[in-house]
């Protein structure tokens, strides 16, 4: 059985994602209400969260996953806003360690 993406190195990842600063232009096309963010990742891909952490500035992030990370979202929400974003996207378990890891 698979280990779920957990651990001390899941949290300084997502730590030192969660600081970054504002939504770029470039991000805004990827952006929506988070509820419709959440709704679609479940309906189209079968995503639901796996792992939260809000960041000193108050910024969310979230990682979505399908059943054993066969496809996976990482998500920045400014709750100010309602705004969520996708700040990467991909598939397998491999991929998502080696993108968490590429943030830390």
């Amino acid at each position: 059985m698979k280990q779920p993406v957990t651990g001390a190195r899941l949290l300084c990842a997502i730590l030192g994602f969660a600081t970054f600063g504002a939504v770029s232009t470039a991000a805004a096309a990827t952006c929506a209400d988070r509820d419709h963010v959440s709704t679609q990742l479940a309906a189209q891909f079968g995503e639901a969260p796996i792992a939260n952490q809000i960041s000193h500035s108050n910024r969310i992030l979230e990682i979505y996953a399908s059943p054993d990370a066969q496809t996976w979202s990482i998500v920045i929400t400014l709750p100010e806003r309602n705004l969520s974003c996708l700040a990467a996207t991909g598939k397998g378990r491999a991929r998502l360690k080696r993108t968490l890891g590429a943030l830390t």
